[in-house]
Formats: structure tokens, sequence, C-alpha cells
């Protein structure tokens, strides 16, 4: 008998979000109505002879890749990002455009190795260069990063101080005194137009 389409992609979307097993009783919990057995016997079907499919493990269901695609996962797969990442990151989103030296006095440390891996991941790219003593390139996300936290563009972040304010928490309501989001601010930075070297690119 084949099974509901929506209890299909329920029990399916259940088990790839999920980063435990998910036993037979949490999807009955979800799913009252739903024949669970048959619906996971269907899924198991539906992935026979795919890159992955779900297998039981652990008292759970999960989703695994086969054993023969094992060596090309694990060689694309990225490692999570680090707390460290998603702090410049956020900073780079919230503030940016920002230089190099404005990244380091925002986060109180050594913020190389971490700008290097976000732009590695093309998280983040070269925005326009600042004038002053000298050239100084800034940062801003790239394209990847609307991807991964599934945000249609710039105008889906909040601003600084909407960020900072939970009565404003609902990303619709926007004061008309707010600036634009991904237009320049000023930053709590003593001296931004520091050059560092780094893998050959002029970066402050």
């Amino acid at each position: 008998m084949t099974c509901a389409p929506e209890h299909l992609r329920m029990a399916e979307a259940i088990i790839f979000v999920s980063k435990v097993p998910v036993t037979p009783r949490a999807l009955r919990l979800q799913m009252p109505d739903a024949d669970v057995d048959a619906v996971l016997a269907e899924l198991r079907q539906v992935y026979e002879g795919r890159g992955f499919g779900i297998a039981e493990t652990g008292g759970g269901w999960v989703f695994r890749t086969r054993p023969e695609c094992s060596r090309l996962a694990t060689e694309f797969k990225e490692a999570p990002l680090s707390p460290q990442a998603i702090e410049t990151l956020a900073a780079i989103a919230l503030w940016g455009p920002l230089t190099f030296a404005e990244i380091e006095r925002i986060r109180e440390r050594d913020a190389r190795a971490v700008v290097i891996t976000l732009a590695d991941r093309r998280l983040i790219r070269a925005g326009p260069r600042r004038e002053g003593r000298v050239t100084a390139m800034t940062w801003v996300v790239d394209t990847r990063f609307f991807e991964m936290f599934d945000l249609t563009g710039l105008a889906a972040l909040p601003t600084w101080a909407e960020a900072r304010r939970p009565e404003l928490a609902d990303l619709s309501i926007r004061p008309e005194a707010e600036a634009d989001v991904g237009t320049e601010v000023e930053v709590p930075v003593d001296d931004p137009e520091v050059a560092v070297e780094v893998e050959g690119e002029l970066l402050a």
C-alpha cells in the first residue's frame, strides 16, 4: 500500500534535519494518523540505489552515505564553522564592509586565520577599498553566506541596532531612522588603517 505523500515528506524532513537517530515513537508523535512502519519501509525503497539512504541505527533512523560513496562524501564534506568563525562572520554581515584591522579590533584578538578560512569557503569576499594613509581592503559577506543561512539578501539581515534590541526581533519592524543594511557605518576602532600582509594580499 502506498503511503500518503504528506507522511513521506514529513518523515523525510524530520530524519534529514535531526542530529540524532529518529525513533518510530518520535515519528508517531508527529504523525499520529500514519502507519510509521510502512512510511519508513517506503522511504527506504525510495532511496534504494542512490548515493545515500535511510539506515536504522541506535534505535532510530538516520540518513547515511552509501559505503561505496563514503570516500567522495568525506572529500567534499566541509567541517562546521568554529565559534570564532561564526563570530567574525556575524560582525562582517552586520557591520560590513570592514577592514582587517577593524575585524581584529571588534574581536579583540588575531583574526588572520579566521578571515582566510571564511574567504576560502567563499563566505566572505573582498569589498571596496578604503582610502586613507594606506589603501585598505575591506571584507563583505559573499553569496554563499546567504545560501548557508537561507537568506534572500542583505535586506533580510537586521541592522546592528536591531540585533541588540529584543523588541525589534520581528525584522518587519524597522524604524525609519535606522541606517540601511549594507551601508558603511562607524565602528569602534582607534586606528583602522593598519596594513597586514596575508598571502600576498594587502589587508587592513
